[in-house]
């Protein structure tokens, strides 16, 4: 059943995420930065096929579970062979990554498989663009950029598959994954097979453009003249560097507060306040910073890697096995440490949708497998988080980013100084331990990791 007969819900409530699975069935359709907004999003509202295939209107994750992993169980993490901590021996792989470095620790391996012809991953060029392209040389993978915050147009990934000359691996977000097995499975069906592996990351949302106009302006570093910006590198948390002609602006991640306005979660796009699937259930591999109490005081990053097919599995055990990485097997648990209960079963994201529903606005219809796990929060949340979003992207817009940092250290110190609170109790004094809530990972299992 199609929820839309068009995009004017997901243009109206601002929800494209620039996946670009509308553009494929709408030739019309282009994807550009909205001059407000600081999203890309598509020119106009299209048609039903548009809608049909775009996961800020629809996501049917019982179909997709179906036709990507036919018989498997689905448990609320998605389908799931393991679960493991892992870290590539490459220090400098590592350390650029500021987690494990696993992504492309597996890309080289999946790489140098005979049925494997090329890697379709964000790429850099000129500026702050950044575009999917084709990679087929191991030499380009330690060259390829790291994460990318930024809200980023990716209409180009189907047509780089139609194109490949064989098989290839597919490296995005969740909300990615869902826009582009859509299409697949709506439209052109055959592209499947040529899908070697996905390798999705445990997202860590994504944000406007505003987010990268405020920190500069708080920065005292010209906008306009970046030429390329790095999230992450150097420790497990890694720094912002800011890049301009000759001059890196580094700013610390988890203490600088100018920071932590400009990455404030109203930054986000705003299908990231509705999204269920923080865990990638699409991916065949999932990737991402493992946030444990047991990891915190480690040098370098460690990754926690969801296995959702025997042959993912077996690679990581391969590579564990010539030395290439450590590795140590775990259990769900740790994927919902990681990413706290809240974000892993949508408590939040469930419950929004539900209010959006009673203010009769549009949000995407989308059950995940974790839906059954939810404990939605309090209504009062959900109305406060509407009310100061609604204020906020105003000020946003109106590009008062001085207010938004006045505010954060008045308005809002309470709850800013409860987040580092609550952070420093559950991931350094590991509270939930000491009253029976959880068992932390042994230091004997992570005894070989950095």
């Amino acid at each position: 059943m199609i929820r839309a007969n068009d995009l004017s819900g997901v243009l109206d409530q601002d929800l494209c995420i620039a996946c670009g699975a509308c553009v494929q069935v709408d030739e019309s359709l282009e994807l550009r930065l909205h001059p407000d907004k600081q999203i890309f999003e598509p020119i106009h509202a299209s048609n039903a096929d548009a809608a049909s295939v775009c996961p800020a209107v629809q996501v049917d994750f019982d179909r997709l579970h179906g036709e990507l992993f036919p018989g498997k169980e689905v448990g609320p993490f998605g389908v799931v062979e393991s679960v493991w901590l892992a870290q590539t021996r490459t220090l400098d792989r590592n350390m650029k990554a500021s987690s494990g470095g696993m992504i492309k620790e597996l890309l080289l391996a999946l790489l140098a498989q005979d049925d494997c012809h090329g890697i379709i991953a964000l790429d850099k060029g000129d500026g702050l663009q950044y575009r999917p392209r084709i990679i087929t040389e191991a030499a380009q993978i330690d060259d390829m950029p790291g994460s990318i915050y930024h809200n980023l147009p990716k209409d180009e990934i189907v047509p780089l598959l139609r194109e490949a000359p064989g098989k290839v691996v597919l490296v995005g977000i969740p909300c990615e994954f869902e826009g582009t097995f859509q299409y697949i499975s709506r439209f052109e069906p055959a592209l499947r097979d040529k899908i070697h592996t996905t390798i999705g990351l445990l997202c860590g949302w994504q944000y406007n453009y505003h987010a990268l106009r405020a920190i500069c302006e708080y920065k005292g570093v010209d906008y306009d003249a970046l030429t390329d910006v790095t999230y992450r590198g150097g420790g497990p948390v890694g720094k912002l560097q800011l890049h301009t002609d000759g001059e890196t602006h580094e700013v610390g991640r988890r203490v600088d507060y100018s920071y932590q306005v400009a990455f404030d979660r109203t930054f986000n796009t705003a299908r990231c306040h509705l999204c269920i699937n923080h865990s990638n259930f699409l991916a065949d591999v999932v990737v991402g910073d493992a946030w444990l109490p047991s990891t915190v005081k480690t040098r370098t990053g460690i990754s926690l890697v969801i296995m959702r097919t025997e042959a993912g599995e077996a690679l990581l055990r391969d590579l564990h096995a010539a030395e290439r990485l450590v590795a140590t097997e775990v259990t769900t648990d740790e994927i919902e440490e990681s990413q706290t209960h809240r974000i892993a079963m949508g408590d939040f994201a469930y419950a929004y949708a539900d209010y959006l529903d009673e203010l009769g606005l549009h949000r995407p219809d989308m059950d995940g497998p974790n839906k059954a796990e939810t404990r939605p929060v309090s209504r009062d949340e959900v109305v406060s988080f509407h009310q100061e979003l609604r204020t906020k992207t105003a000020l946003q817009r109106a590009r008062r980013y001085g207010y938004l940092r006045l505010r954060k250290g008045t308005k809002e110190f309470r709850k800013y100084s409860w987040r580092y609170l609550r952070w420093f109790g559950v991931r350094v004094l590991k509270v939930k331990s000491l009253t029976g809530q959880r068992d932390e990972v042994s230091a004997d299992k992570l005894r070989d990791f950095r």
